[in-house]
């Protein structure tokens, strides 16, 4: 079966996006390989093609770097890992695909028909991956100074306000504090799925031993978990004292101890136990005349 081959189509509105990134019409076909995807040349018969897997890899390099000199200059008086922790939170994936979406490559992507029909135009993964192939552009065509301008005006405001509770691992975080409390640790459970298939709604539940203690939503397992243990931190003072064994007790009923219920018995037990006392008090009755007598002899005569 003979491949066809495919035309290179802009997509509509590309030169405007160019021109807003600074691309001119000699270096347009760089920002047009950042946004192809690979799936867009499947089944199709090219010399070359030219998707932004390449892109992106350079682009990646470059946006840690621009970053991680920014973080390294601003705060002075971080350590490493703190400061690698800073930089995972500005370039993971949802930071990422936040902003491609907010620019609006989405629209501009160039998708292969099963991709587009799965929803991929969408998916977090693939416009992050296109954000890194167009800073990966900038550095091709543009230069050093035009990528890291690009990426500022992007992240800096960001960063500057950076604090412990945006990159600390909310999960670390929440196994430290209840190890500190129980002998258990944390456990995570994948409680639903919903949503379609190119964008799930994963939701988690964060344990300690039995007791549920954080419940989250997220586009996948992984960020489920993350928002159950934000959860979890967040409502620690209700399930903390559960774990110290300081909880308030449920109140009683009444202070005094209820009297013990008379166990019930059976008619032929209670017919028994009348005859028993009709007999002994007959008996009472018999022996009283001979009670008298012997109490009569006992007595002196009088003279």
């Amino acid at each position: 079966m003979n491949k066809k081959m495919r035309k290179d189509v802009l997509p509509e509105g590309f030169g405007e996006l160019a021109q807003s990134l600074g691309f001119d019409a000699e270096n347009q076909a760089l920002l047009l390989q950042a946004l192809t995807h690979p799936a867009y040349f499947e089944g199709v018969k090219t010399a070359s093609p030219q998707d932004n897997q390449r892109m992106e890899f350079l682009g990646d390099a470059v946006l840690d770097l621009v970053v991680g000199d920014y973080l390294y200059h601003a705060y002075p008086n971080l350590g490493e890992g703190t400061l690698s922790k800073m930089r995972a939170v500005i370039v993971c994936e949802g930071s990422l695909a936040h902003h491609s979406a907010e620019i609006g490559f989405q629209h501009y992507l160039r998708l292969g028909k099963g991709s587009e029909a799965s929803g991929d135009r969408e998916r977090p993964s693939i416009l992050a991956d296109a954000f890194e192939a167009v800073i990966g552009a900038m550095f091709v065509a543009l230069g050093y100074d035009a990528a890291r301008d690009f990426i500022l005006g992007r992240f800096a405001t960001q960063m500057q306000h950076l604090t412990p509770d945006d990159y600390e691992d909310k999960k670390s975080l929440l196994q430290e504090l209840v190890q500190h409390e129980s002998l258990h640790g944390v456990s995570y459970k994948l409680l639903t799925v919903s949503g379609p298939d190119h964008a799930p709604r994963f939701e988690s539940g964060a344990y300690c031993g039995k007791l549920l203690i954080g419940k989250g939503m997220g586009g996948s397992k992984k960020e489920s978990e993350q928002a159950a243990a934000v959860a979890a931190l967040a409502a620690k003072s209700n399930w903390l004292p559960r774990l110290r064994g300081t909880a308030p007790k449920a109140p009683k009923a009444e202070n005094r101890p209820a009297r013990q219920q008379e166990k019930p018995i059976s008619a032929a037990k209670a017919a028994t136990k009348a005859a028993k006392r009709s007999a002994h008090g007959a008996k009472k009755a018999d022996d009283a005349p001979k009670k008298n007598i012997a109490r009569a002899a006992a007595k002196p005569r009088q003279s």
